[in-house]
């Protein structure tokens, strides 16, 4: 029997667990208001500065056109309380050959400046990385004075205060609105 090779019956189930608890549940309503949630996403919250929905954003982030089809209201409201918890990693994006990993990368180049941003594509050799201002470098990694990756979020972490529940709410039906057409 070829199926789970190497996995035990608990690694097996674990992962079915987990693919349970982000699987898109359609009766779930979102509570908000999805056009308060559009603003907010490309106003005062500022989520459009990292993030693109239907072609109009930033691309540091990942891109978040299909997010609210394929990712549960609870799985989406917890990366944006606790980003690094859970970084999107595997998320294949039409436009990339292989899926995109947002690990944070933080360099210092040979003449000591820190660039910290996301890989865009990265081998034994070199690394290609995006700045939060959609800088593009291409770096040999033997001329870098370091190199460090992080599993931590550029994402800032969203307390309540920063952004409070009810519009969280309606980002959130902002993005499902747009993930179910």
């Amino acid at each position: 029997n070829g199926q789970g090779v190497g996995m035990t019956d608990e690694e097996i189930w674990q992962i079915i667990t987990y693919i349970r608890s982000v699987e898109v549940n359609a009766a779930a309503n979102p509570s908000g208001s999805a056009a308060h949630g559009k603003e907010l996403f490309y106003g005062e919250a500022n989520c459009s500065l990292c993030h693109m929905v239907e072609g109009k954003g930033g691309r540091v982030g990942p891109e978040l056109t299909s997010v609210g089809g394929s990712r549960t209201r609870a799985a989406i409201l917890d990366s944006v309380r606790n980003p690094s918890r859970r970084l999107a990693w595997g998320l294949t994006e039409a436009t990339k050959e292989f899926p995109q990993e947002y690990e944070t990368i933080t360099v210092v180049t040979a003449d000591g400046k820190e660039i910290k941003g996301v890989a865009l594509n990265e081998d034994n050799f070199s690394v290609q990385m995006m700045d939060a201002s959609e800088q593009i470098y291409l770096l040999d990694k033997n001329k870098l004075r370091s190199f460090q990756k992080s599993r931590e979020s550029m994402m800032p972490t969203y307390t309540p205060e920063l952004l409070s529940d009810k519009d969280l709410e309606d980002i959130v039906a902002y993005l499902i609105s747009v993930g179910a057409k």
